[in-house]
């Protein structure tokens, strides 16, 4: 039983229950009895803050990471909600771009320094960094990045069977023109997306045009990288029918591209992103997109390292996630010219 299920089974929000839990006004007597009887028969007894003090998880991103972008957003929740329901801390920290890192254990000195005892990473590190985190004994595991050595967990998506998805749906509409919009691809989950969408063309047939890969742009995965990017490709490629976008921003620019451009979204040309940001089902049109279970990753990297503070598994889990094919209303049959 947790605060979510006494939430469920009073009838009351979360927000309610936790206002309860810690006697706290603004709740009507009658809500306040509704979540005690719950609470009481299932003698649910929480853990506050003071009983886990001291055990505090980092939250690792690169300085510069776009903070308020979605991706980030939903992990940093998946994370904070699992944390607040087992009554420990976790703090937010920045890290130097890995292009800018020594090896110097900046990384270890970072957390120690923070008084971290465990750390999730939205970040690569590299192997070196990821032993410096083992000899220190700080428990840590990757999110939407992978490291192959035991003693570092990970939990990320299959990026090239998210993009082969995307494509193969493309293709069985009928599109052959398609243009992809890339990220760094120095990252692995870049190259591994773009990989899916070559592979699945190859498959098909179809031959890509040099011309229908877009190079990243300094921005990277952005709005503005997405505008940018599909400006070059449709003044270039007029033939293009379709376009896979690295990831849900970079859709949202492509659309506003397309349309300052006199072309109908997805009547003249269909655009797809990769995510699933909690905005895409709201966008005009509404995004076809590949969803990553954000929440969800956020949430188990942060029980595999609390449950690793305390003893509770001996090996950090690696695990992969398959995307989840989400058809709303930015993509049709190709335009006939």
């Amino acid at each position: 039983m947790n605060i979510r299920s006494i939430a469920k089974e009073s009838g009351l929000s979360v927000a309610t229950v936790s206002r309860v839990l810690n006697n706290e006004s603004g709740v009507s007597e009658e809500a306040r009895q509704k979540a005690l009887k719950v609470i009481e028969r299932s003698g649910y007894k929480p853990r506050s803050y003071s009983q886990r003090r001291g055990t505090r998880i980092a939250i690792v991103v690169e300085a510069g990471a776009p903070s308020f972008d979605s991706f980030y957003s939903l992990v940093f929740t998946g994370i904070s909600r699992y944390a607040w329901e087992c009554g420990f801390e976790a703090t937010l920290l920045y890290f130097s771009p890995e292009d800018e890192r020594d090896s110097s254990g900046e990384l270890v000195e970072l957390l120690r320094k923070k008084r971290c005892n465990g750390a999730v990473l939205i970040a690569p590190i590299s192997e070196k960094e990821g032993r410096d985190l083992i000899a220190a004994r700080i428990p840590s595991v990757l999110v939407a990045h992978r490291l192959d050595i035991d003693g570092i967990g990970y939990i990320d998506c299959n990026n090239f069977q998210g993009a082969w998805d995307l494509t193969e749906y493309l293709l069985r509409l009928g599109h052959r023109n398609i243009a992809y919009l890339c990220g760094n691809l120095e990252k692995g989950n870049n190259s591994d997306r773009l990989e899916g969408f070559l592979k699945a063309m190859e498959k098909s047939g179809v031959d890509v045009d040099d011309g229908w890969l877009v190079e990243h742009h300094p921005t990277d995965v952005t709005e503005q990288a997405g505008y940018d990017q599909a400006l070059i490709l449709l003044e270039r490629h007029p033939e293009i029918t379709a376009i896979l976008a690295n990831n849900d921003s970079m859709a949202y620019g492509a659309v506003s591209a397309c349309i300052e451009q006199g072309l109908r979204v997805p009547e003249d040309i269909s655009v797809v992103g990769y995510d699933d940001y909690l905005s895409s089902r709201y966008y005009n049109p509404s995004l076809t997109t590949m969803r990553q279970q954000l929440l969800e990753m956020g949430a188990s990297a942060a029980r595999w390292v609390d449950e690793k503070l305390k003893n509770k598994i001996t090996e950090l889990p690696h695990r992969i996630f398959r995307g989840e094919l989400i058809v709303r209303k930015s993509c049709a049959l190709p335009r006939s010219d």
